[in-house]
């Protein structure tokens, strides 16, 4: 399919803060060979949603808002600009008040980044946006927040192929099938059941258990030929495809930091 450019007029140096955001800070992953950061997630993300668009409208129809999904996708973290990322696995292991008091921190953050750049954004109402992103009460978020843990899976994945075993828990858990990205994705269509349906036709988009543990003692920094290979993990090649599709390769192969 072909998509309208989004446009995000009145957000200067918007890009540049999320640039400034770093992905996958944690001291279980002090060492990621290809840390990207949320500007390159964000677009990640987005071109993950429009490769499974015309799935979902076979689905859903116009049940589906195509543009404030490909918007969203787009500004989904954007309210990380004030917050900071908070790592998933802390917010997995939080406390009930730990919880509220980021759901707070969160909620005064919106207003703020509102006034900073601009109440509209691609047409759409910039606090609708960013509060559904945060809510996940739309069918629209719901998708958005699903392809932003196939990116992060993604990455995991990216990294254990590498030869990079901090990534072994966030890839699939410590023995690849009972954690990691491997259970977050698949726990989508029970935790929101407007997606089922979507899942009981698309099956392969849900990861499938997997032995990552010798594929890290494998592993071996990306190249251009090893790119190329099958993995012969179904969710990780469609990862690099639509990556490689839009992005090229500079970003999957170039070494940042070494072990």
């Amino acid at each position: 399919m072909d998509f309208a450019p989004i446009s995000l007029d009145g957000f200067d140096y918007r890009e540049n803060a999320l640039a400034r955001i770093k992905r996958y800070i944690h001291n279980i992953t002090p060492i990621m060979f290809y840390r990207t950061n949320d500007l390159i997630h964000s677009q990640r993300v987005l071109w993950h949603l429009e490769e499974a668009i015309p799935d979902i409208l076979k689905v859903y129809g116009d049940g589906f808002d195509v543009g404030f999904s490909r918007t969203l996708a787009l500004v989904h973290d954007d309210i990380e600009i004030f917050t900071g990322d908070v790592q998933l696995y802390d917010k997995e292991h939080m406390e009930s008040d730990e919880l509220e008091a980021l759901a707070r921190k969160e909620n005064n953050a919106i207003p703020i980044i509102v006034k900073r750049y601009n109440e509209v954004a691609n047409g759409f109402d910039y606090k609708e946006l960013l509060t559904a992103a945060k809510e996940k009460d739309r069918l629209e978020a719901q998708f958005v927040s699903f392809f932003d843990k196939v990116d992060g899976g993604g990455e995991a994945w990216h990294e254990v192929w590498a030869g990079n075993h901090y990534f072994l828990l966030p890839a699939g858990g410590k023995h690849g099938q009972e954690g990691g990205y491997v259970r977050r994705l698949n726990e989508f269509p029970n935790k929101y059941p407007a997606m089922a349906k979507f899942f009981e036709q698309f099956l392969q988009y849900l990861p499938k258990p997997f032995d990552f543990k010798s594929v890290a003692e494998q592993g071996k920094p990306h190249t251009e030929d090893s790119l190329q290979k099958n993995s012969n993990y179904p969710l990780y090649e469609r990862w690099k495809r639509t990556i490689i599709g839009h992005e090229g390769i500079d970003f999957l192969v170039t070494q940042v930091e070494f072990d």
